[in-house]
This record gives C-alpha cells, structure tokens and sequence, in this order.
C-alpha cells in the first residue's frame, strides 16, 4: 500500500464528498477536501508502512505544519489521517500537527488520536471515522 492506494481506499470506503487537491501556489495545504451536510474540511494523508520502533515520525513537513497549525487556531476543520501498514488507521486533530511532527512516542502518538482502529476495517468503522470527522 502507498499514499495513492489508501486515498483509493478512503474514495470507496469513507461516505463524505471527498476531491484530492494539488496545489503547487500554497505549500503545505492538505491532500483532501470534504464536506458532507454542509460540514467541510480538510484531510492530510500520511502512510507508513509499519510501526518505527521507538518514536513515530508521520511524515509531516513543517510547512504543512504551520498550515493545518493555522487552519484549525482560525476554527476550520482540519485532520491528519495516518494509515501504518494494513491494518491500522489513526486521525489526529490538525491542533496536533506540531506534536506530530516532533515525533512523539509511541503511546503519546496514540494519546494525540480522535479515532484509532487496529484491524481491517469494516462498514460501522469507516460511518464512526465519517462522524469523528464531521463532528456528527
């Protein structure tokens, strides 16, 4: 799996209006916009492709830092979606993206996270991380 593959995944699995952004004018802006019942927001995809051993560097750069940093201080929905191999998802809240990008420890990463799941995921996974989310 690789970034592409798990927005493929999220395309099919995740009931929200979703469009992958490229933006080469604003650096660090995030990969995905969506909205659903008049709720929008932004999405910052990370994968990795398992667990490091001690700390846990997400893969965040500092200017996507400072834009989700920006973002969610001014009251816009923002997350970080991070997948670790196939069978772990984790959403942190943009108001951690600092945090993440310090590489913080293993159980301080999972303290960051609004929603964790180990495992496949299935149908009632994937509605609770649409609503973690939109805030529903």
């Amino acid at each position: 799996m690789s970034e592409h593959t798990f927005w493929a995944l999220l395309r099919a699995s995740l009931d929200l209006n979703m469009d992958r952004v490229e933006n080469k004018v604003m650096k660090g802006m995030p990969d995905v916009h969506f909205i659903k019942d008049g709720v929008s927001g932004w999405l910052e995809l990370k994968f990795l492709k398992g667990w490091p051993r001690k700390r846990m560097p997400v893969g965040l750069k500092l200017n996507q830092v400072m834009w989700l940093d920006e973002y969610a201080k001014n009251g816009g929905r923002c997350w970080i979606l991070i997948r670790i191999g196939r069978d772990f998802i984790g959403l942190a809240h943009g108001e951690h993206a600092r945090r993440l990008y310090e590489k913080p420890s293993k159980d301080e990463f999972t303290g960051l996270l609004s929603y964790l799941k180990r495992g496949n995921m299935n149908k009632e996974d994937w509605q609770e991380l649409a609503q973690v989310i939109t805030f529903s």
